[in-house]
């Protein structure tokens, strides 16, 4: 019987979504041998969009990417937020003037094609439509065995990324432990809907909670909706209700494809390394989706994780404080974004007497400041965490 292939990578990243296609091109492009394990045969059917902020914006453009991103989904110009019950309460933010830099909205499996496209240039090895793997480590080095539908193949690697998303397995694999908590009886109903008049996200706040759309190009849009579960029993219903609270919406829900339930997690993570082993994007800080940070904060952690891994491949040494540099860069940024992607779940449908009267005169006062507006803006979308005099005025509205 013939023996199993080997292959030595010097980095195995298991996962290849976002994560995985982004850390794999920055790291080949470096001159590092670098390999990506996923079960999938082929993209999953989009049932949401990414938002992309600047900061994950710049990370394509480094990678080179940004330009065919911006061909096949759409630079926003703007974000639009109302109140349904209250038409003159408007706050609209315009990208274009704003001077953070490019706000990308574009369909999850468009972006995950360049990648890879741009990832098998780079010289990366691809190994998808992996039925199961199993992992054992000996004298610093990693062995995984892949079953593939051709055969089995063996990689032995110093060093594992994690980019497997929020369930990661390899975390558990790694001993890692995790916690999740989920916002108490809401969900999300989101689908992918036809195109929107304008190059824009938009969110209407309701009595019963909140919807919205982002434009993902000429052809396409993502519509959501935050509910509360027992009114998302009939998603294609739930979803297209906030069709008749925004006129621009309804086109676009004349084209949604279907509708689906989901039930979205923040995930923490107390350590993000191992020796040997290293997690990043939603497998290291998974968080809610309600301001679309998820994937931006995915792309930032790009440059900062080669940083680490180069230096480590270059030293041969892979120990778990050396890789936990990583996280000692990155978590004041990722903890922030979880826990004010948490707040404004709350805000949006939240079941407390008086919370909507509250998120309603909050909104109308930002409405009127919208020089605050701007700048909380301009600060998230920038590599740090907003200033402490921002965050304040923020909290006293």
């Amino acid at each position: 019987m013939a023996r199993p292939a080997v292959e030595k990578p010097d980095i195995t990243i298991v996962g290849g979504g976002l994560a995985g296609l982004s850390t794999g091109i920055a790291l080949a492009e470096s001159g590092i041998d670098t390999a990506i394990v996923e079960s999938r045969r082929k993209a999953k059917a989009d049932i949401f969009g990414f938002l992309l902020w600047p900061p994950g914006t710049r990370s394509l453009r480094w990678l080179g990417v940004l330009p065919e991103a911006l061909r096949d989904g759409a630079e926003l110009e703007s974000l639009t937020w109302f109140v349904t019950e209250r038409e003159h309460t408007r706050l609209r933010v315009n990208l274009t003037e704003l001077g953070a830099g490019t706000f990308l909205g574009i369909l999850p499996s468009r972006l995950e094609s360049l990648l890879r496209d741009a990832a098998l240039r780079a010289g990366v090895r691809i190994l998808d439509s992996v039925d199961d793997w199993t992992l054992s480590r000996e004298r610093a080095t990693w062995t995984m065995r892949l079953q593939r539908p051709d055969g089995t193949l063996t990689l032995r690697t110093p060093l594992l990324i994690g980019a497997d998303g929020s369930g990661s397995r390899l975390r558990g694999e790694m001993g890692l432990s995790s916690s999740r908590r989920q916002p108490r009886g809401q969900v999300i109903v989101t689908g992918v809907g036809g195109p929107l008049p304008a190059r824009e996200s938009r969110q209407a706040l309701s009595a019963a909670g909140s919807g919205g759309c982002v434009s993902l190009g000429d052809k396409d849009s993502w519509l959501y909706t935050v509910a509360r579960e027992q009114e998302a029993a009939d998603p294609d219903s739930a979803l297209r209700r906030y069709a008749t609270s925004d006129p621009a919406e309804a086109t676009a829900y004349d084209q949604l494809r279907r509708a689906v339930v989901v039930r979205p997690w923040t995930v923490t993570v107390p350590r993000w390394a191992t020796d040997g082993a290293v997690l990043m994007g939603d497998a290291a800080h998974g968080m809610l989706p309600h301001l679309g940070l998820g994937g931006s904060l995915t792309l930032e952690d790009v440059p900062l994780l080669r940083e680490v891994a180069e230096e480590a491949v270059r030293s041969g040494d892979f120990c778990a404080a050396r890789l936990s540099a990583f996280q000692q860069r990155r978590q004041a940024r990722t903890a922030y974004a979880q826990r004010i992607s948490e707040q404004w779940a709350r805000v949006l449908c939240s079941s407390v007497p008086g919370a909507r009267t509250a998120r309603d005169l909050a909104m109308r006062r930002m409405a009127r400041n919208m020089e605050l507006a701007e700048r909380f803006y301009r600060e998230l979308a920038s590599p740090s965490v907003p200033s402490l005099g921002t965050r304040m005025r923020m909290m006293m509205l």
